[in-house]
């Protein structure tokens, strides 16, 4: 009964007491100072804990308070134990579709299926687009286009707790689409391209928006027909593909020998590529200057014998 007794004050507090709201990370001796003005005496930003966590509480008991006092030099007479907490709330669907349309493109249509329920922390919601799953991913069968989206509530400096949402959301744009299946590492032309207004899932990479943005670029992996092209998957395409007849220039202090080899792979300006000497089948690696291949010999560089 003893041990019930001293118990009931603490849990009758938290039960049945208001908690102060703190919002920072830790508890101060402004906080103090607050809850019970004879703590005004201590220094403002003197820390006197840890904030609790989101949806926890912080309970000062007397005795801790009046150790506190005593530490501090206060004369102080029967304390009452203090209750601190981070202030929750919860977030609204109006909320988090405002917070949400701050990332997406302009136009874009959303609708948003579930929110988390739980309280959240009073602080500054982000719906970032990079939390934004690809369409599908839950499940292709069933989801109908839901994506999940993570988002955060800020509520201190460093700190956040994370929020998600099920949402459908896409976007109207005329952008360049596939009319076949483009193949990787190889030159798109102009018939392999159309302008369409197009509406599907949000992309986090852009997608081309003009035929000249697109045009003898090369996807570094196949484009199905019907989709859009995002920019960031196209490189300049190669000015030597794999199999094209290359004109190497081997050069050796003054003398130059002149040769045609075989390109092995696909490369750019500034590339080092494999060829094949046609004459003996043999394999050797040269840079790539403008329109042909460049190797340089040192005169006591036995490689030369290699071509």
């Amino acid at each position: 009964m003893k041990i019930l007794l001293f118990l009931f004050p603490i849990i009758s507090n938290v039960a049945f007491g208001a908690c102060l709201p703190v919002g920072g990370e830790r508890i101060l001796g402004s906080d103090l100072a607050l809850a019970d003005v004879r703590f005004a005496a201590l220094p403002a930003t003197q820390i006197i804990g840890y904030a609790p966590a989101p949806g926890m509480k912080r309970i000062f008991a007397a005795a801790e308070l009046g150790r506190i006092a005593r530490a501090n030099g206060m004369a102080m007479e029967n304390p009452a134990e203090l209750c601190f907490e981070i202030p929750m709330r919860r977030i609204s669907i109006e909320e988090a579709a405002e917070a949400m349309r701050r990332s997406l493109p302009p136009g874009a249509e959303l609708t948003i299926v579930e929110l988390s329920k739980p309280e959240m922390p009073v602080g500054e919601l982000e719906f970032p687009l990079n939390g934004l799953d690809p369409a599908g991913r839950l499940d292709p069968a069933a989801d109908q286009g839901v994506q999940l989206w993570r988002g955060s509530v800020k509520y201190t400096a460093t700190k956040k707790l994370q929020v998600w949402a099920r949402v459908n959301v896409a976007q109207r744009l005329t952008a360049v689409v596939a009319t076949r299946d483009l193949m990787e590492n190889v030159p798109i032309d102009a018939s392999a391209l159309r302008m369409e207004t197009w509406t599907g899932p949000i992309r986090h990479s852009q997608v081309a928006l003009r035929m000249e943005e697109v045009l003898g670029r090369a996807p570094r992996r196949a484009v199905k027909a019907g989709s859009p092209i995002p920019l960031d998957l196209l490189d300049n395409a190669g000015i030597v593909r794999r199999g094209d007849a290359v004109r190497v220039e081997v050069r050796s202090g003054p003398a130059r020998l002149v040769f045609d080899a075989i390109a092995e792979k696909q490369a750019k300006n500034g590339d080092t590529i494999e060829l094949r000497n046609p004459s003996n089948g043999r394999i050797f690696r040269a840079r790539i200057e403008g329109s042909k291949a460049v190797i340089v010999i040192a005169p006591d560089d036995p490689g030369g014998k290699q071509l």
